[in-house]
């Protein structure tokens, strides 16, 4: 058997179709029983329904490690989420280029804090607040659990491991973007306003790349963390904070486009990855 069938046969389809299916099932049932709303905040059973539907990633992995290796295996993955010893650098790298990145970006493409939205702060006072505070915001969204803590056993707990040592940082972080991507498929059909309004067939492809930048991003983040999940579910916490307030027309003056917006958000998960990954590398040769 040579690599290429080696490395298909061994791709954990499993999980990848389990969490699909138990996902969408129960977002799709929450939608149907809130009674087609188009706003994902419409109703508690909707909220509720995708806020169960993003633990679904973690409890498959949990559930295939238990079938696959039992109680010692389930044991290792949790010690993964506390695994508070992986260096200061694994902090650092899913804290701070992000937030940087953002901040360059807005100012350089000339985003400017609508009045209300800056509490009539002058607008480098609010660029120099809104991305910092957003790594504090982080804490916040990963006690909620909607994303955080409910996905990442899922996807760098169990789906990363399997792929890196075939694959390579590059190719694993495409194959998880683009998975991790279009599992939120349902959520964004139904609920226009999840996309910011933006057409789904042009918010699809901006989407999917930003989130494989992302995908990329977070690998980084655990390579250098050496497999800890406490970083990367911080970081996690920090992007959705975040990404509801980055290049958004109600905040930010612009003659830009909602869409264009989501690509600024690729580049900067993009560029902070590159920057990471130029930093080991240095760190390699010396």
């Amino acid at each position: 058997m040579n690599q290429t069938e080696h490395a298909a046969r061994s791709f954990p389809w499993t999980f990848v179709v389990l969490t699909y299916g138990l996902s969408w099932s129960i977002w799709v049932a929450g939608w149907l029983l809130s009674g087609k709303p188009i706003e994902s905040g419409a109703s508690g059973t909707m909220m509720a329904a995708i806020l169960l539907g993003s633990f679904a990633p973690g409890m498959v992995a949990a559930m295939l490690l238990a079938r696959s290796g039992g109680a010692s295996k389930v044991k290792a993955w949790l010690r993964d989420f506390i695994q508070v010893r992986c260096g200061w650098r694994a902090y650092a790298a899913a804290l701070l280029p992000f937030p940087i990145a953002l901040l360059i970006l807005t100012a350089l493409f000339g985003y400017v804090p609508m009045p209300d939205a800056a509490g009539g702060d002058a607008p480098t006072l609010f660029y120099l607040t809104i991305f910092p505070v957003s790594i504090l915001n982080g804490v916040a969204t990963v006690f909620m659990g909607a994303g955080p803590l409910g996905e990442e056993g899922g996807w760098r707990g169990y789906l990363l491991p399997r792929l890196i040592e075939v694959h390579g940082e590059w190719r694993s972080s495409l194959i998880i973007g683009v998975i991790w991507s279009l599992w939120h498929l349902p959520v964004m059909a139904m609920f226009p306003d999840w996309r910011d309004g933006i057409d789904f067939w042009i918010y699809l492809p901006l989407y999917t790349l930003s989130v494989t930048a992302l995908s990329y991003l977070m690998t980084r983040v655990w390579v250098i963390g050496r497999g800890s999940l406490i970083p990367v579910i911080w970081l996690h916490g920090l992007v959705n904070a975040v990404g509801p307030m980055a290049f958004n027309r109600e905040l930010w003056s612009s003659t830009w486009s909602q869409g264009f917006g989501v690509l600024l958000f690729a580049v900067a998960a993009l560029a902070s990855a590159l920057v990471l990954n130029r930093n080991a590398t240095k760190r390699k040769s010396e």
